[in-house]
Formats: structure tokens, sequence, C-alpha cells
């Protein structure tokens, strides 16, 4: 897709980093507190970023900008869909390459024909590249859908000129809550050995 900068598209491409900022945050917090309590460094955080490459470029600026400390490859749709697995990274972030001031009927189809790349994409980010998976969509929530894949759903609103668009987001280490008969209680009972006949 061939994008036009302009203000709304500049406003839209703040938004999302300020909203990749504000998950990177999140997941540098326990990180901070481990390292100041034990008066280390923190590792470097990093974060595999995939969408066009003029938008790559763009966020990849506004992200180092704000966090410097970021460490960021970048990929096209098709270049993370042929790359082998080579290094799992903290964050893998999907952003649907978008154009603003096209509504044109083949910009909607070819988004329709892109849904197999996109979970074909959060597939591998969840499952090889990334502990922390992030999807950054603005096609609305009946159209694509990644909850069968295990993504939980965060929609943004923004502001009236400018789309909005869902954070999908899937964390490995918390992505399923443990049920309250899954403990020892239920399991292990020897007391109850030889007393009852199942």
């Amino acid at each position: 897709m061939s994008l036009t900068t302009g203000p709304k598209f500049t406003s839209y491409l703040n938004n999302v980093a300020a909203h990749i900022l504000q998950v990177v945050h999140q997941l540098t917090l326990p990180v901070e507190s481990e390292a100041q309590s034990n008066q280390q460094e923190s590792s470097p955080f990093n974060m595999l970023l995939i969408s066009d490459d003029q938008i790559n470029e763009l966020l990849y600026q506004l992200l180092i900008k704000d966090n410097p400390k970021l460490i960021i490859d970048s990929l096209t749709l098709t270049e993370f869909e042929a790359r082998p697995f080579n290094k799992r990274y903290t964050l893998g972030c999907l952003v649907q390459p978008f154009e603003l001031n096209s509504e044109s009927n083949r910009d909607k189809t070819q988004a329709q024909a892109n849904t197999a790349t996109y979970s074909r994409i959060a597939i591998r980010l969840r499952d090889l590249f990334a502990e922390q998976s992030l999807l950054l969509t603005y096609t609305p929530l009946s159209e694509l859908n990644f909850n069968c894949l295990g993504y939980i759903a965060h929609p943004i609103e923004t502001s009236d000129e400018i789309p909005d668009f869902v954070s999908w987001q899937f964390n490995l280490y918390d992505y399923k809550q443990r049920p309250d008969w899954l403990n020892a209680k239920y399991w292990a009972n020897p007391e109850n050995f030889d007393k009852y006949r199942w």
C-alpha cells in the first residue's frame, strides 16, 4: 500500500507509537524494580516490528526518540513470513498497513485477502518469535478476529478524524487463567486412599 504522509497519518502513527511504548513500559516495570533492588543494569528490550517499510521507518524513529534503550528489528509482512526462526523477542508487534485517505472497494477486498496473512503472522509471533505479541489493526472486530488464536482485544479510541484501532495482545506467561480446581487439594489426597471406591 502506498502511504501519504499528512496530519491524519502522523497523528495515527503517534497514537500507535504511544500505545506500543505503553506496552513496553508495562513489560519493563518488573525488570526495572528487580534491577534497582539488585543494583544491576536491566537487560536490553528486544522488539520485532512488522509492517510496511514506511510505517516501520516512521515508527522506529518515534519509538527510539522516546525510548533509546529499545533494540528494534523491523520487517515487512512478506519478509517475516519468509524468515526462519532465529531469535526470540521480548515483544513482537504487527501494525496493519493502512492508508487513511482511501475508502475504495479494492482496499477492502485486499484487507480481506490479507486476513489469512495476518493470522499466519499472529501464529508465528505467538508460537516462535515473541514472549508478548501485539497486533495493532484498524479493521473492525467483526472482520478481523484473533480471539480463536488466544489474543485478547482492547479497542483503542482515537479522535473523530482518525479511525479507532484494536490492540490484540497475547502474553505467553499469563494467557490462561489458572482454574480453581487445579491445585493439590483436589488431586493429591492420600488421606482418602482406600476409603472410597471410585
